[in-house]
């Protein structure tokens, strides 16, 4: 910023300033009290509308001069001006306004911020943002894990620390993951090579399926004859349920059978009862409904008519109706159905005798081809066939229980080594996430970010200003050769606040520098700093630099670039040099 003109009428203890900068570097000197500190603080009002007097622009009348009752300030940059109308405090602003201004307007504003301050404060003078999106895309370039930035991401917002803090809790959390699988003390090389131990003494694990293949074949071959086996005992013991089963029916049949002869009895004096007593039920039926018993018939040798009744041939008589007849026929009507029925129920009885007598020759022809004693000694072999299968079968099982107990144990060792690695895995990614959080991590990057470059101008302005070398340490401690500035001089942290402004205007492209109170330097420290501004302005680093210092006269000798304005009187005068 190449400040042209500062105008200032009524102004704290200025009565009227009306300077024209006409080179580079301009000093505002006179005696203690003339104003120039009222020059300094008009320009960084006007340019900044920041009053150092007053906090309310309703006291703005306490800035006019002796009672005036209006006042102006105007600084001008070439076309451009801002100005302030007093007592309203009424700012016009045509420059363009900067937030890091008051650190050139103002040399000792740094050294006043606490370290908070000077750290966001370096961050935004190197345009460094600390939003999660920033951080993110340095995470990623870092390496990290996309999922475990996002999972503490969010802490960012509450610092740093909060963020390194989770991560480190969740490695040390994946630490006691490892420890608890693998029963040891975790170590970051022992558990990048770390397996589970396999078992030792059976087939090498390569071999172990090949083997269980083996013995399963030779189960199942067995198993197949053995089933065989049973079979076949099955099939004897079938049999012989079979003959069991023949010999009860042959016990039962017989039984039923050796009541045939007393059945066919039965049956001929039930048929006898019945024939008897046929031709007297017929007789009746018909006497009652008057019509002759027995079938008609002719005799053979005359041709009288004759009727055959019951096995008897009789002569035939005229059918006539008897009324005793008919009453009599119901009563011989039932006798007869329960002398049928009789005979019915013997007929049956000696049929049943008779099945029974057939199926009983057929069963003891069975028996008698099927006596079995051969079973018993098949059977006797067969089992012993089949014990030595099962023996065998069993015996294998156990090589093939063996074997595939051992290749559970190779797969759980795998399945161990492989979750331990995921757990070092994790430890690792949550580990560099941590770092990558911490202290040397993007915070040293970001500081590095902030500080290399104003730290680099330092130290060319300490080999330009014949000074000594000025640092920001990564704790925000302003230093002078080493030493903290609290324990500098009054001239020596002026001279150090007036480097840090240098830096800040060279870094913020403002190219303005005001130092104010430049009389605490004296002898050759003074000549410094006359010498230093000359070499800024002739390597063409600053536009403007406003020097205000109180002298008893205007210092002769003063290089080309440095113009003296003298204040006397509280007005700018004409410039008066030493004799």
């Amino acid at each position: 910023m190449r400040i042209t003109a500062i105008h200032a009428r009524n102004f704290l203890g200025i009565r009227a300033a009306d300077i024209i900068t006409a080179t580079p570097v301009s000093l505002i000197c006179g005696p203690n009290g003339a104003g120039k500190s009222s020059v300094q603080e008009a320009v960084r009002m006007a340019l900044t509308g920041e009053s150092v007097r007053v906090g309310l622009k309703k006291e703005y009348g306490q800035l006019l001069h002796d009672g005036a009752e209006t006042g102006s300030l105007v600084v001008s940059a070439g076309a451009q001006a801002n100005s302030i109308a007093l007592p309203s405090g009424k700012l016009t602003a045509g420059l363009q306004q900067d937030p890091r201004l008051p650190y050139v307007l103002d040399a000792q504003r740094f050294a006043r911020l606490d370290v908070k301050e000077r750290r966001a404060f370096l961050f935004d003078l190197m345009g460094l943002k600390l939003g999660t999106d920033q951080v993110r895309e340095r995470l990623v370039a870092r390496g990290c894990d996309a999922k475990r930035i996002e999972a503490v991401l969010p802490l960012v917002r509450a610092g740093f620390d909060a963020a390194a803090k989770e991560a480190q809790t969740k490695a040390t959390a994946a630490k006691g993951a490892w420890r608890a699988i693998t029963s040891e003390t975790y170590g970051a090389v022992k558990a990048g090579t770390w397996a589970a131990p396999v078992p030792t003494g059976g087939p090498a694990p390569e071999d172990l399926s090949a083997t269980i293949a083996e013995l399963e074949a030779e189960i199942a071959e067995a198993s197949g004859e053995a089933g065989d086996l049973q079979r076949q005992l099955g099939e004897i013991d079938a049999a012989a349920r079979q003959r069991a089963h023949r010999a009860g029916q042959i016990r039962e049949v017989s039984a039923k059978a050796e009541q045939l002869p007393k059945a066919q009895d039965s049956v001929e004096r039930a048929q006898a009862e019945r024939d008897a007593f046929l031709p007297k039920v017929e007789a009746l039926r018909a006497a009652a409904g008057g019509k002759v018993a027995g079938v008609p018939c002719a005799c053979p040798e005359c041709g009288a008519l004759l009727q055959y009744l019951a096995g008897q041939l009789a002569a035939r008589e005229p059918a006539q109706a008897d009324p005793e007849a008919a009453a009599r026929l119901p009563e011989y009507e039932r006798s007869l159905t329960v002398l049928e029925n009789a005979l019915k129920s013997r007929t049956a009885e000696r049929d049943a005798a008779s099945a029974a007598a057939s199926q009983l020759k057929l069963l003891q022809k069975d028996a008698a081809a099927d006596a079995g004693d051969a079973d018993d000694e098949l059977r006797s072999k067969i089992e012993a066939q089949l014990k030595t299968l099962q023996d065998a079968i069993a015996g294998v099982g156990k090589e093939l229980e063996a074997a595939r107990g051992a290749q559970r144990a190779v797969a759980q060792a795998g399945e161990l080594t492989t979750k331990a690695a995921q757990h070092h895995a994790d430890v690792v990614a949550w580990e560099a996430l941590a770092d990558a959080l911490g202290p040397s991590g993007i915070p040293a990057d970001l500081l590095a970010e902030a500080l290399d470059p104003i730290n680099e101008r330092l130290a060319a302005t300490a080999n330009l200003s014949e000074w000594f070398r000025v640092g920001i340490e990564a704790d925000m401690t302003v230093t002078a050769d080493g030493r903290p500035y609290a324990l500098l001089s009054e001239s020596e942290k002026w001279r150090a606040d007036a480097m840090i402004a240098e830096a800040i205007t060279q870094l913020t492209g403002l190219r303005l520098l005001v130092l104010d109170r430049a009389d605490v330097l004296i002898g050759a420290e003074r000549d410094r700093l006359f010498w230093w501004l000359d070499d800024l302005a002739a390597v063409d680093a600053i536009d403007t630099a406003l020097v205000f210092m109180s002298l008893k006269t205007v210092p002769s000798g003063l290089p080309e670039s440095i113009t003296p304005f003298w204040i006397e009187d509280h007005e700018v005068g004409t410039v008066r040099e030493a004799a």
